[in-house]
């Protein structure tokens, strides 16, 4: 392991601070890439993160990760299937995604602990850094409008939910309405932030809420506030709601099913449910 010089001060040298960043710049990339880690490279990477944070660079560590390194690594994952579309583009982007989410974003995670809290957590801004860097920059949208339902892989039913339990503010953003119209073709009936869907990416019932062109992210916002007692969302729309309520009696079972919300880092899903069996394989 690298060992940790010191100069006058307390702080550490150039040299070292450079080391150390150079070290944790490698261990990520190479995560995006699929090479495993080396024996105790885990620890390594931790200790040096460590090591940078004490330092007079601390505070930079977070910004360097989200604007630089994590962008590289994204485009990794995109240049594998930034060319395809169909029911290729839809396999590759499965098996990006499994990775991405059950490898990558657990290891960034475990790496990068020793970071302070911020307003927008690793797990946030990498999910959102998928979000925005892969899914919506490659050819999604002509695919889905392309391919039937049912040749939709599970995993993409998954990747849909799971990111758009990812909120980026209040009103969400223009990348958030856009996953939401994705997720709204293959989930039906679909329930949004912006309307309720019934298997077409225009909802049926509209929100009177317009997504937002100016980027900003919040952790927790008045439209995401949770009842206690019952756990479920308080509707910010009574407009909305009230339409809902009609529309559950002009189509009879269509809401007999009770959702709980899906939680995601502390936010709450909103998403409907598929009653087909093949929705059973698809993990939260």
């Amino acid at each position: 392991m690298t060992s940790c010089r010191m100069s006058v001060g307390n702080a550490l040298d150039c040299a070292a601070r450079h080391e150390f960043l150079e070290s944790i710049q490698v261990a990520i990339v190479q995560l995006f890439q699929k090479k495993p880690l080396q024996e105790c490279e885990l620890v390594q990477v931790q200790d040096n993160v460590r090591n940078l944070v004490e330092s007079e660079a601390g505070p930079l560590i977070y910004d360097f990760f989200k604007d630089k390194l994590l962008k590289k690594g994204m485009v990794i994952l995109r240049e594998f299937m930034k060319n395809d579309l169909g029911l290729v583009l839809l396999k590759k982007m499965s098996d990006q995604w499994n990775y991405f989410y059950t490898q990558i974003l657990p290891t960034l995670q475990a790496m990068l602990y020793p970071l302070p809290n911020k307003d927008v957590s690793i797990r946030k801004v990498t999910m959102l850094e998928f979000r925005d860097v892969v899914v919506l920059k490659v050819g999604i949208e002509d695919t889905l409008n392309s391919v039937a339902r049912e040749d939709v892989p599970t995993q993409i039913i998954q990747m849909f939910l799971v990111l758009q339990g990812i909120h980026d503010g209040f009103p969400p953003s223009e990348n958030y309405a856009r996953l939401e119209r994705l997720a709204a073709k293959v989930i039906n009936p679909y329930l949004g932030f912006f309307g309720f869907y019934e298997g077409s990416s225009k909802p049926t019932i509209e929100s009177s809420l317009k997504p937002t062109t100016k980027v900003k992210h919040l952790e927790k916002t008045e439209a995401y506030e949770l009842d206690i007692k019952t756990n479920r969302p308080k509707s910010t729309n009574p407009l909305v709601t009230k339409s809902l309520h009609h529309h559950r009696h002009a189509h009879g079972h269509l809401f007999s099913h009770i959702l709980e919300p899906l939680v995601e880092q502390d936010t709450v899903r909103r998403h409907s449910i598929d009653t087909s069996p093949r929705m059973s394989a698809v993990g939260s």
